[in-house]
């Protein structure tokens, strides 16, 4: 991810007539061939059979009506339907996904473009870990998942509307944790499809008004979120985490903020299982319960919606997870008020990870200024 946002942050192709006639709606059929990862030593069982894909697609190319568009370099931005047959299958059933995607040019020209891709939605897993019926599925717990893919892709222009495409993908899914288990699945691919441009026309062209400079160089946020977490065993309660965080922001352009700050976390679970069973730890009650980070990252401005990374460490840590964390996911932002239009409130979402298991999923809320 931290690779995905610092290519469009320097991507070098600016789209041009000259790259072929403009199509504004496109859509897109693909075949995917991978299998799923085995990331941790307790996934059972061992994937041995490939995971078979089809993909349908629709974008539309942003022609620069807006400033962002233009310093992103025209993005096609859409939406995409996924389905996996998995190897395997008694075992991880099949897969349903249903995505937002962007897709930000790195290279083009007349003969071929070099992309990447991210996307983010839902994944529909109906054959998932049962006790009784399927108890080999340590991956996923659920039927109703989240889901985030990025790609790198090539596509070819043999004809004004017709592209092949050729590309790698990674795919993952998993419930954040809300239903045990959730070690989450991971499924690298290989991609091949072909694109069709329902019109295209010369007399279409990309906006080349000046690019404006952020309105702010400097920003602080300040966040409230709750999550839900599942204890186990299989079935357990699920108890609310609360988090807040603090952060620090500076705009390198009107669509790029680096970030640092601190978080603080509080885990009704740890709190409970004190007061239930006794402290046999060297901290209090209360403190048992709480986390503290300090972290940095970068979030992309794609209009009103931040899409954001952020890579941390913990400061204090009583319950001894894993020492380092990362999250993945987007705000987004209200129309400005105050004397100078620069403070905005702000709801968002973003999947928290130890290395390549989700810890838990987020829903939040906050202001920037």
């Amino acid at each position: 991810m931290f690779l995905l946002l610092t290519t469009v942050q320097t991507a070098t192709g600016m789209p041009d007539a000259r790259f072929g006639k403009i199509g504004k709606v496109s859509i897109q059929a693909e075949y995917v061939f991978g299998r799923i990862l085995k990331h941790n030593i307790k996934f059972r069982p061992s994937p041995t059979e490939f995971t078979h894909g089809f993909e349908v697609s629709m974008y539309k190319q942003t022609l620069g009506e807006h400033a962002w568009q233009r310093k992103l370099h025209y993005p096609e931005l859409g939406a995409a339907f996924l389905f996996f047959r998995h190897g395997n299958n008694e075992h991880f059933g099949n897969a349903y996904l249903l995505m937002g995607v962007a897709k930000f040019w790195i290279v083009r020209s007349r003969w071929a473009d070099f992309y990447v891709r991210a996307g983010s939605g839902i994944a529909i897993v109906p054959r998932h870990f049962n006790i009784v019926n399927n108890p080999e599925n340590s991956a996923i717990g659920s039927t109703l998942n989240s889901c985030a893919q990025v790609k790198l892709g090539l596509d070819m222009k043999p004809h004004p509307q017709v592209q092949i495409n050729i590309g790698v993908s990674f795919t993952h899914y998993s419930n954040s944790a809300v239903q045990m288990p959730n070690l989450g699945v991971n499924v690298p691919g290989i991609n091949f499809g072909m694109r069709y441009f329902l019109k295209t026309d010369n007399r279409w062209s990309y906006n080349r008004n000046k690019i404006p400079k952020p309105i702010k160089r400097h920003e602080v946020m300040l966040k409230f979120s709750t999550s839900f977490q599942e204890q186990r065993p299989y079935g357990g309660p699920k108890f609310p985490i609360y988090g807040f965080t603090a952060n620090y922001a500076y705009y390198t352009s009107i669509t790029n903020k680096v970030l640092g700050g601190v978080t603080l976390d509080f885990n009704q679970a740890a709190y409970d299982f004190i007061g239930y069973y006794g402290n046999d730890s060297k901290y209090s009650r209360g403190a048992y319960s709480l986390q503290a980070g300090v972290f940095v990252g970068d979030e992309i401005m794609v209009g009103k919606i931040g899409i954001f990374f952020v890579a941390g460490a913990y400061v204090f840590n009583p319950r001894k997870d894993l020492p380092v964390y990362t999250k993945i996911g987007a705000n987004y932002y209200f129309a400005a008020v105050g004397k100078k239009k620069t403070t905005r409130f702000f709801i968002g979402s973003n999947l928290k990870s130890h290395l390549f298991v989700a810890q838990y999923y987020e829903m939040s809320s906050g202001i920037a200024f």
